[in-house]
């Protein structure tokens, strides 16, 4: 029940941003999905792995992929999927509270609160780059094999 409540509150998020950003609407609800499902797998490996770099860089892995096969099957640019989809996950409450205790002059929580909002951008952003990465190796090993008759 809880992993449906997170799905359904990132779905949410999700839909608001592919409305904000003009999304044809046949490719609206495939990006909630996006956002949703990466969601639910970035909660469900903080959970069970207790690491947050791992748990965003899997989820926007998925993101990118799913971003890819939705692209692929509607015949819309990735970024239409990948960016509702992403942004439940970017990390805007850490980067409020490093920004707030650096105003009340608490550094070391700054530094702390700042490091794991950084590395989990970082964790984001590689995570996207490495689905990408993937689909384009995926799409050339079939290339590949199609020209050697294969």
């Amino acid at each position: 029940m809880i992993y449906f409540r997170a799905f359904f509150y990132s779905f949410v998020a999700s839909l608001g941003f592919a409305l904000l950003f003009n999304a044809p609407r046949r490719s609206i609800v495939p990006a909630c999905i996006v956002g949703g499902i990466s969601w639910v797998v970035y909660e469900f490996l903080q959970v069970r792995a207790y690491n947050y770099m791992l748990s965003a860089f899997l989820a926007a892995f998925i993101i990118g992929i799913l971003g890819e096969i939705f692209s692929r099957k509607l015949k819309n640019p990735a970024t239409l999927f990948i960016l509702p989809g992403l942004i439940p996950l970017v990390p805007g409450a850490g980067m409020y509270y490093s920004m707030n205790q650096l105003i009340e002059q608490n550094y070391n929580s700054f530094i702390e609160i700042g490091a794991k909002t950084f590395f989990t951008a970082a964790a984001l952003s590689v995570g996207i780059v490495a689905s990408s990465i993937f689909s384009k190796s995926l799409r050339r090993v079939r290339i590949r094999k199609q020209d050697n008759g294969l």
